[in-house]
């Protein structure tokens, strides 16, 4: 029977995800290893299951019942990966259930609510923003008149893709903070980072994580992420830094299998953690970072480490990658769009997608989900990415109606 490999989110419905499961299969398979994929059927009426040997239809979202579901699978298993934060804890559970060698379910758990992960860093002696997790107006209240003058964040505890993410400047932006969040679950409260924003990727090999490509974002309102490009512009003697204190952190959290996507600023200080997570980062990163490494295969290094076979040397960083995503302005019903195409047929383009059309109605972008498009390319500097994206940006025309603006109506 032949090695395998289990994947939970197996039907992923964006194009960065659909790209991972296509360069994961190739490179499973060109070193004799099978998939297995475990789906909601929901998400699996339009995923491409050709990458697996077989799916399991289940809810992937539930620790217990993806337990049930894969209790009797009949593979040798040397591993597996998530690649939806939702899924990290229930692959934690099949891999204790079914004994093969995952991200633990401390680890899982510690990652996916950002108190805990604070307050793990915070014992390694990793600096970290003041936090607190509360349960309603008043304890936050009290959380920001122990840290003024502020300003803080307030967010979920186990949030995704930017969502529901506030910025307030003073305790009298408190209420509109809070306004729609469900009554009684507990929420996060913590100090205002200020300083540009990275990420640093890479899989863990013989249990000690290993950087493979450090991202530099960029970012629009609500802190949604408006863009990413590898290599970040950093020092030799930040780069050594981010290094250190990212390997420390995966470390504290106990994160010794798998890929994963640690978030974290720059500031006068130094470099300060943000979240962790267990899984791939998405935003076609890890597309990037083999663009950018030349002859990388992120997924077969984690594969060859789950078959104890020893890593192939890394290529070296010798060109640059980048994407940003489309956030068309302002708020109304989209009345034309030019240049698009002509703008994505560059031969550095690797991967392009619009996903608005003339008369979509345009709303303001609040999480990851409300963006419209992006474009990611190829080159042989940071610097001439940047510009090439300028270019091609510059060269999609999106033409709008605000809710005060008629339309054409054709009528003569």
């Amino acid at each position: 029977m032949s090695a395998a490999v289990l994947v939970m989110g197996c039907g992923p419905r964006s194009p960065h995800g659909r790209d991972q499961m296509r360069r994961l299969h190739a490179q499973a398979r060109d070193r004799g290893v099978e998939l297995i994929g475990a789906e909601k059927p929901a998400n699996l009426t339009d995923a491409d299951t050709s990458f697996f040997s077989s799916v399991v239809a289940c809810d992937v979202e539930d620790p217990a019942a993806v337990v049930e579901a894969l209790r009797d699978l009949d593979a040798t298993l040397v591993g597996g990966l998530a690649f939806r934060d939702l899924c990290v804890e229930p692959l934690a559970a099949v891999g204790e259930a079914l004994g093969f060698p995952c991200v633990s379910t401390l680890t899982a758990r510690t990652t996916r609510n950002k108190d805990l992960c604070r307050e793990q860093l915070r014992q390694a002696g990793l600096p970290q923003p003041a936090s607190r997790l509360v349960t309603g107006r008043e304890e936050a209240l009290e959380f920001l008149e122990k840290t003024a003058p502020g300003p803080w964040i307030v967010k979920p505890r186990d949030g995704m893709g930017s969502a529901n993410v506030d910025l307030v400047r003073s305790p009298d932006e408190l209420d509109a903070a809070l306004a729609g969040r469900p009554a009684g679950v507990p929420f996060l409260v913590e100090e205002f980072v200020s300083g540009p924003e990275y990420s640093a990727d890479g899989v863990a090999l013989g249990g000690r994580p290993v950087i493979v490509a450090v991202a530099q974002k960029s970012l629009g309102p609500r802190f949604v992420e408006t863009g990413h490009r590898i290599p970040a512009d950093i020092s030799a003697t930040q780069s050594e830094d981010v290094h250190e204190q990212v390997e420390s952190a995966l470390l504290a959290v106990g994160l010794t299998h798998g890929l994963f996507h640690v978030e974290f600023w720059l500031t006068e200080a130094g470099v300060v953690l943000g979240e962790i997570h267990a899984r791939p980062g998405g935003a076609f990163i890890p597309t990037m970072a083999e663009y950018a490494r030349p002859g990388l295969e992120l997924y077969g290094m984690y594969v060859d480490d789950a078959l104890g076979v020893e890593p192939s040397r890394m290529p070296a960083l010798s060109r640059s990658a980048g994407m940003r995503h489309v956030i068309v302005e302002p708020p109304g019903r989209l009345v034309s769009v030019s240049g698009w195409e002509d703008a994505v047929s560059a031969q550095e383009v690797i991967a392009s997608r619009l996903s608005v059309k003339p008369g979509d109605e345009i709303t303001p972008v609040c999480w990851s989900a409300d963006r419209h498009g992006f474009v990611v390319i190829e080159g042989a500097s940071g610097a001439g990415v940047d510009a090439r994206l300028d270019q091609i940006q510059n060269r999609i025309v999106f033409e709008v109606a605000s809710a005060h603006q008629p339309t054409d109506s054709g009528d003569a």
